[in-house]
């Protein structure tokens, strides 16, 4: 995945704070949709360190940060009275392997989409975005309303390339989410938000990140 920011808007984040933008689908600001329980599936957080010889991969902080951020969207999601469903209820469980595959696959066909959303997020608030009835598949708990996917990548800066940045310019430390909340039932992309926060992602304050994720799912009625 790719961060796509123009100076403007990075200028704007970097001197006014965290940032984001949010989606709904008519029949969520409409009230026909209510999304009231939702399968979680396991987020994917990527994170890497800047150092003035290049990026580097950090897998097991990334591991760590997708854990952490599937819990604080738990925790902002629940602010708006909405249950997350046990892990289990998407077929997680061990010795499972069709099931697991077929979450796989899911996860798959998300992370195809979530380009062209990410290009024309406007049009979420047009219906314009679905998985299809192929969420089915994943035989949900019957009181599932929705399926929520978590992505996010970010970076942080080793001392010589903070300072580096701060003399001559270029992205500081971030972390970048980007929350989808798709129906369970027919697939269709009901809410796409993205909370943006500046500082170290791998030890981002956990009340700062949450509130931010908070923020970027206000609209979601309560």
């Amino acid at each position: 995945m790719k961060l796509k920011l123009n100076f403007l808007s990075f200028f704007v984040f970097v001197v006014a704070g965290p940032i984001h933008g949010q989606y709904l689908h008519p029949k969520v600001t409409g009230k026909q949709t209510q999304i009231r329980n939702v399968v979680m599936l396991p987020a994917k957080v990527e994170v890497v360190r800047q150092s003035m010889k290049g990026p580097e991969g950090m897998a097991a902080e990334s591991d760590l940060l997708s854990t952490r951020v599937g819990q604080l969207v738990g925790e902002a999601l629940a602010t708006k009275h909405i249950t997350v469903l046990a892990p289990t209820t998407a077929g997680a469980g061990e010795g499972d392997a069709q099931q697991k595959y077929t979450v796989a696959d899911i996860q798959a066909r998300y992370d195809a989409l979530l380009p062209k959303i990410e290009k024309k997020r406007k049009d979420v608030k047009k219906g314009r975005f679905s998985l299809g009835d192929e969420v089915l598949n994943l035989h949900l708990d019957q009181n599932a309303d929705a399926i929520v996917f978590i992505r996010g990548q970010g970076q942080k800066l080793t001392k010589g390339k903070t300072a580096f940045t701060l003399l001559v310019g270029g992205l500081p430390a971030y972390l970048q989410l980007m929350i989808g909340v798709v129906d369970a039932h027919t697939g269709e992309v009901l809410v796409f938000t993205n909370p943006l926060t500046r500082g170290d992602a791998t030890s981002a304050n956990d009340k700062s990140l949450l509130k931010a994720i908070e923020n970027s799912l206000k609209k979601l009625p309560d």
